[in-house]
């Protein structure tokens, strides 16, 4: 009962705090469409040099009254940061990248697509004969024309990010730089790793230097194992198949405890929610076991421990109060002592002196 008491004490103490405090950021930091145009946001391939794909790409108008006319044009990206939010380089005279696809697609320039229905249009990736093996990456934008002639803003139309693997031989190679608890983006501090944590933890990540010179996309399990109690384990460390770009420091942050993950039923807005994990306080070892690899190469691992400590102010009070309890009745125990002591003592000089 006291424990309990003492919780909850605490916990509307510290509620108070953390509602001044805390506050949302948004996570909303790639549009890949407008309201009015829905696209397909990502394209994947696997070509052999000398060979061409064709395809299509279907794009779909989904204002009911005005026509959608569309600019296409391939730029190439690259990484704003740590996040997975593509830094596009829209300058027409940007240098081209490495890993640069502008020179392999041939889309159609212009497209219109009319009120409420879709379009597929034509592409095709062409890579020439003796190209090297490995991975590469550019975007195609879509722009719409505003109503003065101009062009809308970025957001407001919308990116598909086009990514090939060219068979052969190729450098691979993920460094694995930080494991650890996380702690939440909507924190006035943002998102960041953190050792000492008052607040229960919801999410685990890791981030990955790429080296080499194709994107990877890691796959493994993380473990996390308290000094008592049983072990938790997240089987999918990369649900959403995200990529560590080439040169590129990426973050990958995972739920310890998705909602609705004991359900044999769980939507997809489930499936990307972190709820309480329920553990308990003290320190807890994180294990990764990892690999990734691509293009029939060697498959590669990536294996490493971190850690970290989950004290919350009511248990940081529970604790204060039975070290000051304790401490309080050994000094009592030690003064009776030492009066004890003092009186036998005392009694001993004063037989002696009579003597």
């Amino acid at each position: 009962m006291l424990v309990k008491r003492l919780k909850s004490v605490a916990l509307v103490a510290s509620a108070a705090v953390i509602a001044v405090t805390c506050f949302a950021i948004p996570n909303n930091a790639f549009a890949q469409g407008s309201a009015a145009l829905s696209i397909v946001p990502r394209k994947n391939y696997t070509i052999e040099a000398g060979k061409t794909i064709n395809d299509t790409l279907t794009i779909r108008n989904q204002d009911r009254e005005q026509a959608l006319n569309l600019t296409l044009r391939v730029v190439d990206f690259s990484y704003t940061d740590d996040s997975g939010v593509p830094k596009l380089m829209m300058d027409e005279d940007a240098p081209q990248t490495t890993w640069s696809l502008k020179s392999f697609l041939d889309i159609p320039q212009t497209v219109t697509i009319e009120p409420n229905s879709s379009q597929t249009i034509d592409m095709s990736l062409s890579v020439p004969e003796g190209h090297g093996a490995g991975g590469y990456y550019s975007a195609i934008v879509y722009s719409s024309a505003g109503a003065d002639g101009g062009n809308v803003g970025l957001s407001a139309s919308g990116v598909t990010l086009v990514f090939a693997n060219i068979p052969g031989e190729v450098k691979e190679n993920l460094e694995l730089k930080k494991l650890g608890a996380y702690r939440d983006a909507n924190t006035p501090t943002g998102g960041e790793y953190a050792y000492f944590h008052s607040n229960m933890p919801l999410r685990l990540a890791y981030t990955l230097k790429n080296e080499g010179n194709v994107p990877e996309s890691p796959v493994g399990s993380i473990t996390l194992k308290p000094l008592i109690g049983e072990e938790i384990t997240i089987q999918d460390i990369n649900p959403t198949s995200s990529l560590a770009l080439i040169g590129q420091e990426r973050t990958f942050v995972t739920c310890i405890k998705l909602k609705g993950q004991d359900s044999e039923s769980t939507s997809r807005a489930e499936a990307a929610s972190c709820v309480d994990p329920g553990l308990w306080p003290g320190y807890y070892k994180v294990s990764m076991t990892a690999y990734y690899g691509q293009n029939g190469n060697r498959t590669q691992d990536l294996v490493g421990t971190g850690g970290f400590w989950y004290l919350p102010w009511w248990f940081i009070l529970i604790v204060t109060l039975v070290l000051a309890f304790v401490g309080y009745h050994v000094w009592r125990i030690v003064r009776y002592i030492r009066q004890k002591r003092g009186g036998v003592q005392l009694k001993k000089k004063t037989s002696l002196k009579k003597k």
